[in-house]
């Protein structure tokens, strides 16, 4: 028989930068009522043109570490995910291992977008399955404000920068992954864009930038949100009405709200996007890390990511 696995703990970081809703304001044609009412973001934590993502990174593992009273030499692995790392290469999880001194582990990178914390969580869970390890770090991490167009009033107005971190484990684990499922749909790949490398270093700087067909995507998280909710916990042998909290992607305070209301108000959508923004990989972790003490024995917990790709997935906790 399996050994359940589930997650131990959590940990996040953020700059301490604060771009406010008024910040905004004298850089854009904007205003914090406009802003509030389409998105739900007050503020967003900033790294700068300085900033580096890493040691956020390193933060947020240090904390899930401690959380869980272990030390870095207890970790088997480290996966880590980010669509805007701080550099192509070495990998970033190989990084954070050496800051965290993890040098037992073994690493590697995934890009899933905002999927990229239930992507890092599912992929822990299967190598707990199948392999000879039994702790893993899961981060998620983002910087999206540095491949955002702050002349463009419809998406500077989203973005955040953070990290999140937990650990999974095969170990008496005190919040069991009862299911994960995984997806893709590739047609719409082109709906959500950040350029790459040359078009920064040649005359495409334009490209860089993050772009997106918001009609779309809100569409498709809507329905994925709506059809995750009542397949996953059937495939996990509960009914959706099981689920007492759900965690999604914080893309947009219109979109958790709509997604509540899809699912006939049967689970509470949990939602921080006032405080950080659009954090993009990093969204999931930082909102389950505010929302950890709120979750009492029993209580059924899914977390819900959508991104570019689009790459969508689920994972279901028992507390």
């Amino acid at each position: 028989m399996l050994p359940p696995i589930g997650i131990a703990s959590i940990g996040a970081s953020v700059p301490e930068t604060v771009l406010t809703n008024a910040d905004l304001e004298r850089m854009v044609d904007t205003s914090d009522e406009w802003i509030v009412s389409r998105t739900g973001i007050r503020e967003r934590r900033v790294l700068g043109r300085e900033g580096r993502l890493r040691p956020y990174v390193a933060n947020s593992g240090r904390e899930a570490l401690s959380r869980a009273g272990l030390a870095p030499a207890d970790l088997d692995f480290i996966i880590s995910s980010a669509m805007i790392p701080d550099r192509f290469c070495p990998a970033q999880s190989i990084e954070v291992a050496r800051d965290l001194e993890a040098d037992r582990a073994f690493c590697f990178d995934v890009n899933a977008s905002c999927s990229g914390f239930v992507y890092g969580l599912a992929v822990a869970e299967s190598f707990l399955k199948s392999r000879d390890v039994r702790r893993g770090l899961v981060t998620a991490a983002d910087q999206l404000t540095t491949v955002t167009d702050y002349a463009d009033r419809n998406s500077c107005i989203l973005f955040g920068d953070g990290a999140a971190a937990a650990v999974v484990t095969s170990v008496d684990p005190a919040h069991r992954i009862l299911y994960s499922e995984l997806g893709s749909t590739a047609s719409m790949c082109e709906d959500v864009v950040v350029g790459g490398i040359k078009d920064a270093l040649g005359d495409r700087r334009s490209d860089l930038w993050f772009r997106q067909d918001g009609r779309k995507v809100y569409k498709f998280a809507l329905d994925k949100m709506k059809e995750l909710f009542e397949s996953v916990p059937r495939r996990a042998g509960i009914p959706p009405s099981a689920v007492r909290y759900v965690i999604p992607h914080q893309a947009n305070g219109r979109i958790i709200d709509a997604g509540a209301t899809a699912v006939g108000g049967k689970a509470e959508f949990i939602s921080v996007i006032d405080r950080y923004g659009n954090t993009s990989s990093s969204s999931i972790g930082l909102a389950l890390h505010d929302a950890w003490e709120r979750f009492r024995p029993g209580d059924i917990v899914m977390l819900l990511g959508f991104g570019g790709g689009m790459t969508w997935g689920a994972v279901l906790i028992e507390w």
